[in-house]
């Protein structure tokens, strides 16, 4: 059973406590994730992804680089665009869309440029492309990456940043997370995490 209260989320970026097997995919994923607050976002990600993996199952050399790459695409899309990809509510597909396919590309030239071979380069831009625009689990390691990514949501840092970019009060942003608990997530261990994290929130806000 997931031990919930060793799990302690870094809210400031630190490639120190990056594991030595994936440091440099985080290093060369660094000028993609300067955007949209996709560096802490990607790095509390990857944190999350590292506390699934205690008890979820799925193969850490896919999952760990899909998690550091897996937004990497934003970087090509315009920055005043892109609040209309992933605003809660009406939402422009296309973009998100696109960010996942500009992703797979940008992710393969530095898998490639790292010396990755083809078949697990495969594997791993395989998650990439769809993490947003698909729900359903299509590996164990996608289940993983999925959870991870929307853990953000509900980590204090992930809660804060969306409520004030959004515009959104504390109590309807909360009420939404809480909402989509059932949907979202496809383990076990996120579904954990995320009611214990959005209980955290609720005390935090008194919502």
């Amino acid at each position: 059973m997931m031990m919930l209260q060793t799990i302690s989320i870094d809210e400031k970026f630190q490639l120190a406590k990056i594991d030595p097997a994936f440091r440099d995919i985080f290093k060369s994923a660094l000028p993609f994730l300067e955007t949209r607050k996709n560096l802490i976002h990607t790095y509390i990600v990857y944190q999350y992804a590292t506390a699934l993996l205690k008890c979820a199952q799925g193969a850490p050399e896919v999952i760990m680089p899909a998690c550091i790459l897996h937004d990497v695409g934003w970087s090509a899309i315009p920055v005043s665009d892109q609040l209309k990809a992933f605003k809660p509510g009406k939402r422009d597909e296309s973009l998100r869309r696109k960010h996942e396919t500009e992703g797979v590309a940008i992710a393969r030239d530095i898998l490639a440029a790292l010396g990755f071979q083809d078949a697990r380069i495969n594997q791993i831009v395989s998650i990439i492309d769809g993490h947003d625009t698909t729900q359903a689990a299509r590996s164990p390691e996608d289940a993983v990456v999925k959870d991870a990514d929307k853990l953000w949501r509900y980590s204090k840092v992930g809660f804060h940043i969306d409520i004030e970019r959004f515009e959104f009060p504390p109590k309807r942003h909360f009420d939404y997370l809480v909402g989509h608990l059932d949907k979202w997530f496809l383990t076990r261990e996120g579904r954990t995490i995320a009611i214990h994290e959005a209980h955290q929130r609720e005390l935090a806000y008194g919502v």
